[in-house]
């Protein structure tokens, strides 16, 4: 710690206040940990866990489900727009499919 700077606490109020969004995104958040995406400071990489990022995913799913009719058009668009990005995420760890053959054109 820096004597020269005073350190700053902040409460709970001023930026964990508690949205929408902000449940997206740690969910979302989630997703990208399981891909090794998104690192903690000082502590080892975690090994992917796909498994765990596509339950992660299933909760965002769920969510669109449950929450259907029922979010503003921004919600909705943020929703939306997160699970696109993680199953994109998700698709990006998976290892290729071999390309199939047609076995008419042998």
């Amino acid at each position: 710690m820096n004597d020269s700077a005073p350190e700053r606490i902040i409460t709970v109020g001023e930026i964990f206040v508690p949205s929408f969004e902000r449940l997206v995104s740690s969910i979302y958040s989630a997703v990208m940990y399981s891909l090794g995406e998104i690192k903690l400071r000082g502590a080892p990489d975690a090994p992917v866990d796909i498994t765990l990022a596509r339950f992660n995913l299933g909760l965002l799913h769920l969510l669109e489900e449950k929450c259907r009719g029922n979010l503003t058009e921004e919600e909705e668009r943020f929703l939306a727009s997160m699970i696109e990005n993680a199953e994109r995420a998700i698709a990006a760890h998976l290892p290729d499919e071999p390309e199939e053959t047609n076995a008419a054109c042998s």
